[in-house]
């Protein structure tokens, strides 16, 4: 897993330029850091020239440091009317430099503002992982990487068009030009990708052209007499990076955009639809009920936060990264007209220590020393403040967290002239054609959609389907309590988690509970479960229970979770064929000799997020579109394998070693 990262260290040159302390050199030209850019980067690389009349088209960068290169490309992007459809531009940066302190860098370039008020609005926390951002209407994806490069190359599924290879001088930063480094790059790399750099350090032109890179000289920038670029002439034979994880290997994309099919309209639904509609794609949702967000998705209020844990963790990863994808979708709805009525309130969420368990992992995440943008932990006075309530103990804020109304966030995202909602129609069975596309069959075995793929995401109902008989599910049975607020309890100003969790008042309303049953499948109200939550508020939060009216309401749904707690998520794969092509598993076959795992053509699925599809959902989606469509993965390669659908496949097979 990639390691926790700190921020950068920055001074002020005599020149008002900023100086990396640590490394001793400065982010970029004394001249014009912009004409820089443009000159060594952008021209270097032939652009915009080379993604002229291109579908899509990559960019790595191994330093993405005050974030210059990426601003100058989107310009040039931006102002060429024959660009590609879609930018991918993807950067690893071992320190990046916080927001506020990137805020004021940038200042200093007036002519970028427009962009660089959007990358601010975006720009995530300093947390190691990978983080996505969309602009210009998610033509524009920036992957930011938290880490070191050679190690975020190792987790990166991607092919690129072009890099920058920047940093800071060779001299004073040998790992960013290694060799090995250099190897790494060829593997993500197409044949004839394209490079370019400020340097022409000796043995980085050799380590380049070992690596298989024609490298030429050029005219450099300012004082800099010459500079780098070169291309990929060949691939050597070299390892592949994938070899020992042919049973997860991604597959065949769809090269063309086309027509989908998800089935199901609850949050996991609709978000699929629309991360497929933002790339071009007809989708035709279907849902059984008579309205969106029927099932587990339609609850008054659902939070939204992350899910810590004492040691940094790939569960806590994914819940993080999630999370923050989630807040920045979530911005960019509530300030698009086309969807005003999205109830999505960004009030904060303080997870109370309520327990010895979580004041100790409390204890544990202070001594973490996590970016303050991120998380805060608080005593009881300074909790008390923020939640506008006394609370006798204190907490981990998230300032970025809050509450919605599930069902205003699904109707947000299926606005899109590209998505078309079917209610009242229950798709029962799928069966593949011989044209290489899925058709949908309903209850009365009548034909209801035909499309090249078909997503699965009817959580509940995800079992009557012949493909998912392998995958095993657990049902959780959940139940929300609502309570009338009054003068007293509307002085709570963000949500509290304890064993449950508690919103401010919504429409009149508190939200709080929820019950959780494993092994239950039936949907129906139990006042002893109101009670339960009642008590369990009252535990927690005496005076505030105290307070609250018991004119008590419910909602109940069932929540499909997983054994492991991670969602299913990617290419559905043929069970009795994947358990017969990796069975030698059994006997210590070595890696090398698995061939890649045969799916199911078209066919994918997104479930088992349990109670936390909410957070979730978002970043999922746009990862099995991504999967779906061949683009570069927005999370990292280790966790992509986490949600694969034949993660339990090979578990069994590996429980059967001799």
């Amino acid at each position: 897993m990639l390691p926790e990262i700190s921020p950068a260290n920055i001074e002020l040159d005599a020149d008002g330029l900023p100086f990396a302390t640590d490394y001793n050199d400065r982010y970029f030209s004394r001249e014009s850091g912009l004409a820089e850019a443009r000159h060594v980067f952008l021209q270097g690389n032939h652009l915009p020239k080379a993604w002229q009349q291109q579908s899509s088209f990559v960019i790595g960068e191994t330093g993405f440091g005050t974030g210059l290169n990426f601003l100058a490309t989107w310009q040039a992007w931006q102002n060429d009317p024959e660009r590609c459809q879609t930018l991918h531009y993807i950067s690893f940066e071992k320190h990046p430099i916080p927001r506020a302190q990137l805020a004021e860098l940038l200042a200093a370039w007036p002519e970028l503002a427009e962009f660089t008020q959007q990358l601010l609005a975006q720009y995530p926390p300093v947390l190691a992982g990978f983080h996505q951002l969309h602009f210009a209407h998610h033509q524009v994806r920036l992957t930011l990487c938290f880490a070191d490069a050679e190690t975020a190359l190792k987790e990166l599924v991607a092919k690129v068009d072009a890099w920058y290879l920047d940093g800071f001088t060779p001299a004073k930063n040998l790992e960013l030009w290694s060799a090995p480094l250099f190897q790494a790059l060829v593997q993500h790399s197409k044949l004839g990708s394209t490079l370019a750099s400020f340097t022409v350090a000796g043995q980085v032109r050799r380590d380049l052209q070992a690596a298989g890179f024609v490298c030429t000289k050029q005219t450099g920038f300012g004082q800099k007499r010459e500079m780098l670029t070169a291309q990929l002439a060949t691939i050597p034979p070299s390892p592949n990076i994938y070899s020992d994880k042919a049973w997860f290997s991604l597959p065949e994309p769809f090269a063309t955009v086309g027509t989908a099919t998800v089935i199901g309209a609850g949050i996991a639904g609709c978000q699929m639809a629309y991360a497929l509609a933002q790339r071009g794609w007809q989708v035709y949702l279907l849902e059984r009920h008579g309205e969106l967000a029927q099932e587990a998705s339609g609850n008054r209020a659902g939070v939204i936060s992350p899910k810590m844990t004492s040691e940094p963790d790939w569960g806590e990863r994914f819940y993080r990264q999630a999370f923050l994808y989630a807040v920045r979708q979530l911005s960019s709805l509530a300030t698009n007209p086309n969807h005003g009525d999205l109830a999505w309130f960004p009030t904060g969420s303080l997870q109370l220590n309520h327990s010895a368990h979580e004041t100790k992992r409390w204890q544990a995440l202070l001594e973490r020393d996590l970016a303050k943008d991120f998380i805060q932990l608080l005593d009881a006075t300074e909790a008390s403040n923020l939640a506008g309530i006394p609370l006798a103990m204190g907490g981990s804020y998230f300032p970025q967290a809050g509450y919605l109304y599930p069902k205003s966030l699904c109707k947000a995202l299926v606005q899109h002239p590209l998505i078309k909602v079917h209610t009242v129609t229950e798709a029962l069975r799928v069966s593949p054609t011989t044209e290489k596309t899925w058709q949908v069959f309903n209850t009365a075995n009548q034909l209801v959609t035909e499309s090249a793929v078909v997503v699965l995401a009817n959580g509940k109902d995800m079992t009557q389907f012949s493909q998912t008989q392998f995958l095993p599910f657990l049902a959780v049975r959940g139940q929300t309590t609502q309570a009338p607020a009054n003068a007293y309890t509307q002085q709570l100003k963000l949500t509290l988690g304890h064993e449950g969790y508690l919103t401010p008042a919504l429409e009149g309303q508190h939200i709080f509970g929820a019950s959780f049953q494993r092994g239950e499948s039936v949907a129906s109200i139990k006042p002893s479960d109101d009670d339960l939550n009642y008590q369990q508020l009252a535990q927690y939060l005496p005076e505030f229970a105290a307070n609250l009216s018991r004119k008590l309401t419910s909602h109940v749904a069932i929540r499909m979770t997983t054994p492991d707690r991670y969602p299913y998520l990617g290419p559905l794969p043929e069970p009795e064929l994947f358990l017969r092509t990796y069975a030698g598993m059994q006997h210590g076959n070595k890696y090398k000799t698995w061939p890649k795992v045969s799916y199911q053509p078209g066919l994918f699925i997104s479930a088992g997020y349990g109670s936390r599809g909410l957070t979730t959902t978002a970043l999922c989606s746009e990862v099995l579109a991504a999967v779906i469509t061949g683009e570069p993965l927005p999370i990292e390669r280790s966790l992509y394998y986490k949600m694969h659908p034949a993660r339990f496949l090979l578990k069994k097979l590996q429980q059967q070693r001799d």
